[in-house]
Order: C-alpha cells, then sequence, then structure tokens
C-alpha cells in the first residue's frame, strides 16, 4: 500500500521530467492501466482465483508490481511506460486479494472492523508515501543528485513491493471463518 501511493506521487512527475511526457501522454497511459484494470478484475480474477487461489494470486500481483517498478526506474524510452501500463494487469489484483484473505479470516461481526483498518492502513501509506518519494524524487532528478539514477525513488519503491512479496510467500491458507458458531466456537475453544 505503501509502494501504491508512492508510486502515484511520483510517476507523473518522473515521466515529466524524464520524458517530458504531457498531459495527453499521461491520460493515454491512464486508460491503458484503467481498462487493462477493468478488464482483469472483470474477466480474469473470477477465473484466476478458483484455479491458482488468493494466496498465489497476491503473490504473483506483487511480483508483477515489483518488476514493473524496477523497469520504470530504468526506463530508458518514452515508450517504456506504455509498454509497461499493458503489463500491469496483474498488479491491480493485490488490493481485491488482500481484502478478500483478510475478510476470510474473520466472522462476520468483525468485517467493518477489518475493512476499515484496511482501509485506514491505506490512507495512512497514502499520506506518507507522498512525503518521502516526492522529495526524494526531486532530489535524484535534480543537478545536486548524490549519483546520476534519475529513477532511484521508483527503485526504493520496487525494494518496498519486493520486501511486500516475500512476506507475501509466507502466507498460508486458513480455513474461512464461517457463520457465528464457527466464530463462538474459536473463542470458546481457546478458552478451554
Amino acid at each position: 500500500m505503501m509502494a501504491d501511493g508512492g508510486l502515484m506521487a511520483v510517476l507523473l512527475y518522473y515521466l515529466k521530467a524524464r520524458f517530458q511526457f504531457n498531459k495527453n501522454q499521461f491520460a493515454d497511459l491512464m486508460m491503458i492501466s484503467g481498462i487493462g484494470a477493468t478488464l482483469t478484475q472483470l474477466f480474469l480474477m473470477p477465473i484466476l482465483v478458483p484455479a491458482v487461489g488468493e494466496e498465489k494470486l497476491l503473490t504473483t500481483g506483487l511480483f508483477v508490481s515489483c518488476i514493473n517498478i524496477f523497469v520504470y526506474s530504468i526506463a530508458w524510452s518514452s515508450w517504456v511506460p506504455y509498454a509497461l501500463a499493458g503489463f500491469s494487469v496483474l498488479g491491480v489484483l493485490v488490493r481485491p486479494t488482500i481484502t478478500s484473505i483478510a475478510s476470510k479470516q474473520v466472522g462476520p461481526n468483525e468485517q467493518g472492523m477489518v475493512q476499515g483498518c484496511l482501509s485506514g492502513i491505506t490512507s495512512v501509506a497514502n499520506i506518507i508515501s507522498p512525503l518521502i518519494f516526492s522529495p526524494l524524487t526531486a532530489l535524484f532528478l535534480s543537478e545536486d543528485a548524490p549519483f546520476n539514477f534519475p529513477g532511484f525513488s521508483l527503485m526504493c519503491l520496487g525494494l518496498i513491493l519486493m520486501t511486500a512479496f516475500f512476506l507475501s510467500l509466507m502466507i498460508r491458507v486458513a480455513p474461512p471463518i464461517v457463520g457465528d458458531k464457527v466464530s463462538s466456537n474459536r473463542y470458546t475453544d481457546t478458552l478451554v
């Protein structure tokens, strides 16, 4: 979530400074990504979830997002962001799978609390990440950069995603909690 907020905060700035993108090119990128995300969630996700499971889909989405951001950070030409926008369709599956995995771990009476916590974490990450990554991007796009790597802030976002990817490999499938009866038995079993 931190990487998503950071990416949205710095990618447009980076592309404008590095490749002189204009508003029409930004609109094209957003359209390609939006259409790809919509089609992926409508058609691909319902097929992939039963076939591979949410945990593997989360891991795949994080891995694809990580590679995507790493390639953004070393983009060598203005056509690279267009290609990456098309290949980023699996990255949009991360948030829905996290939400689904979390909601299956609590009872029906706790759903609002879990979804509220996830929304709160996302909101805090969307506030903090631009404060960190916007100045970092500005520094590495300036003449005063410590070393010549204009995409360094994007590389840092990729490292955050890589950490999330490795953590996602440790997720084990737990049986979902269904109904209040199972939920209350869970608490009864721990007390006995």
